[in-house]
């Protein structure tokens, strides 16, 4: 096999894996997750330079991780990790940026959502708590998961039509755009 088709099966992996993290049920909770974070403000956030990404050893796709490092191995003690949402496509997607001084910052690397600025909402609400070898994100007593969905019926039925779409062999990106 060669790299090209090594590069877009490793896409459609993990493309599946992420339908498979927002497959869960509807829930009242997630509905009135949604209510309130959607009258929280919203911050337009800056991410760092690729440059500053790479040299730093962040990862794509471990913003939780990589805030957390830097918050520990900032040598003044000024980096806070800040815990939101990033709303992306009608979901608000569990986010972690470093707020260093008044400015808040991305950390993590997203080859696939190049925007910057994006849209940012903090929420003091969630909690992080270490559980035994890793970290789990609650808020107001229930784990999050991924992020909640604004509209979590037609969330699925795109998730169904995109899984259906890969595992038929379409390529990854021309799925994406049917």
């Amino acid at each position: 096999m060669g790299e090209a088709k090594r590069k877009l099966e490793a896409m459609r992996a993990s493309m599946l894996k992420d339908i498979d993290r927002w497959s869960f049920p509807p829930s009242d909770w997630e509905k009135a997750v949604v209510a309130s974070i959607s009258q929280l403000t919203i911050i337009m956030v800056e991410r760092a330079s690729d440059e500053q990404l790479a040299w730093a050893r962040m990862k794509p796709q471990e913003c939780h991780a990589n805030a957390r490092f830097m918050e520990a191995n900032d040598p003044d003690g000024r980096t806070r990790q800040i815990l939101g949402w990033w709303f992306q496509q009608g979901q608000y997607v569990l986010h972690s940026v470093i707020k260093q001084g008044d400015t808040l910052i991305c950390v993590t690397p997203s080859p696939y959502n190049t925007e910057n600025p994006f849209p940012f909402i903090p929420d003091d609400k969630i909690e992080v708590r270490e559980e035994g070898d890793h970290y789990v994100c609650y808020r107001k007593g229930q784990p999050i998961g991924p992020g909640v969905r604004g509209d979590p019926e037609t969330a699925l039925r795109e998730g169904a039509i995109l899984r259906k779409r890969l595992e038929s062999g379409i390529n990854p990106y021309e799925a994406m755009r049917l």
